[in-house]
This record gives structure tokens, C-alpha cells and sequence, in this order.
């Protein structure tokens, strides 16, 4: 239910930004961003970062502006799950299966809606489509020139995945992660 609301209130605002148009600019992901999700256990601590190399090619977007908002299309950030380095092998191996790599080999995050708040500052509205299922956001973001930072903590049960358990169900993974990015962006 906590979804709905901003399901429906995207889907209304896309109805009505139907009949404007659109202007393309082409946006690059530059070398020096990093996005990287960060999880817990009830031993340690892990971060598996991103390649960024993997989406890092310039890509076509639209987009239109109404009073403070920028609204895209078609701009999806496909991330290859076996992309991310956790920084050892086996953690590797277990996060991938986590992620159900072998069924679903990539998280789509899609940009829908972007809310200028102020110079440093702003909203977005995302769609995460993890293993299968999707999930909206609204998530601050910190801007400075051509950087966006944020941290998106979402509940991995939301996406039907159980945190794991290793060492006979003595270590066990938070349901709670977090995704951090820094992104350097050209094209804005």
C-alpha cells in the first residue's frame, strides 16, 4: 500500500506530460562516480561496488521541464549484477545469489521524475526493478555542477528475496540495504 501513492500520482503525471514535448540532450556516466550498495550482517559489514565502465556510454534521453520539475523518458540505468565487487570471491558468488544473477542478471533503475528544490538540492522519482518485481522511490539528492549524490536504503523482502544465512544460520545478512552514489554526469 505504501507504493500505491506515488505509482498512481507518477502514473497520473505521465498522463497529462503525454502531449508535451520533449527535448533530447545525450548523458554520459564519467569516470570518478561510483555507486555502490552497502549491507550488513550480524558479524561485518560489506560494500560491493559497482563498475562504472559497464555504464558509462552516452545515451539519448527526453526530457521536458514543467515549473520545477524535469521529467525524462527512457532513461534506465541497466546494471549487470555481476558487475559489483564485494572484494572477495565467495562474497561475490553469494551476492549474485542473492540477486538471483542466474534469472535475473540485471537491476533496472529508471529515472522518471526529477523535483528541483533548490541549487543543491533536489527529489527523484525512481522504479528499482529488482529480481523480477518493481518498487518506486522518491530519494533527495545532493547536487553540485554536474555531481548527484544520494543513498537509497530499500528491504530486500520487498523484491520476494530472503537475506541469506551462512554458517549453519549463525551469520545472518540484514534485510536492509542501502545503494550510494556519487555520479559525475555529462550532458546536464
Amino acid at each position: 500500500m505504501k507504493n500505491l501513492l506515488p505509482v498512481l500520482s507518477l502514473l497520473f503525471c505521465s498522463f497529462l506530460i503525454a502531449q508535451k514535448d520533449f527535448e533530447k540532450t545525450e548523458l554520459a556516466i564519467l569516470p570518478g562516480s561510483e555507486l555502490i550498495i552497502n549491507g550488513s550482517t550480524n558479524v561485518n559489514n560489506f560494500h560491493c561496488r559497482f563498475d562504472i565502465d559497464l555504464i558509462s556510454e552516452a545515451r539519448k534521453v527526453n526530457f521536458t521541464m514543467e515549473d520545477s520539475c524535469i521529467w525524462v523518458k527512457d532513461l534506465v540505468l541497466r546494471l549487470d549484477t555481476s558487475g559489483f565487487d564485494c572484494r572477495n570471491k565467495r562474497m561475490n558468488e553469494d551476492f549474485q545469489d542473492l540477486l538471483m544473477f542466474d534469472t535475473y542478471p540485471e537491476i533496472h533503475i529508471s529515472i522518471d521524475k526529477i523535483q528541483i528544490i533548490s541549487e543543491q538540492y533536489a527529489r527523484a522519482f525512481i522504479k528499482v526493478h529488482l529480481a523480477g518485481q518493481n518498487n518506486f522511490y522518491e530519494l533527495p539528492v545532493k547536487t553540485e555542477r554536474n555531481r548527484y549524490e544520494g543513498k537509497l536504503k530499500l528491504n530486500i523482502r520487498d523484491f520476494g528475496l530472503e537475506p541469506p544465512k551462512k554458517a549453519l544460520g549463525l551469520i545472518q545478512v540484514d534485510e536492509e540495504i542501502e545503494i550510494a552514489f556519487n555520479l559525475i554526469v555529462s550532458g546536464l
